[in-house]
């Protein structure tokens, strides 16, 4: 299977679902509002990144979408479970706390790099 072997359209309806995922999950995860504007423009970061790819490499739109959507989805799949340890970790990183403090823990750590990692395996074999 390929990304090519879904129509455009229907990544474009995986890219606002995987959006919209990304969006309740991790910013209502957020201890405080400042975290949650910039939960909100992870994706919109993505995006960009997304699209100047897709134009300086001459990517298909399939592929340019379903870079973005799994690398978006990646994020609170590889952080399910943890929203309190990244809350806690997010409040202490605002409040100027120990850097010690404000650092993941190897479990969730390695949580993310695994999904991450995943996701970015699937996209190349999509491509």
């Amino acid at each position: 299977m390929n990304a090519a072997a879904i129509p455009v359209p229907a990544w474009w309806l995986i890219a606002t679902v995987t959006t919209a995922v990304f969006l309740m999950t991790l910013v209502s995860w957020m201890p405080t509002k400042r975290l949650e504007a910039r939960m909100i423009l992870v994706p919109v970061g993505m995006a960009a990144f997304a699209t100047t790819r897709y134009c300086a490499e001459g990517m298909l739109p399939e592929q340019a979408l379903s870079m973005y959507s799994l690398v978006v989805l990646a994020f609170p799949l590889g952080l399910l479970g943890r929203r309190q340890e990244l809350a806690r970790s997010a409040a202490n990183e605002e409040q100027g706390g120990l850097a010690r403090e404000s650092q993941w823990s190897i479990a969730m750590t390695v949580q993310f790099l695994v999904v991450l990692l995943a996701a970015i395996g699937l996209w190349l074999w999509l491509i």
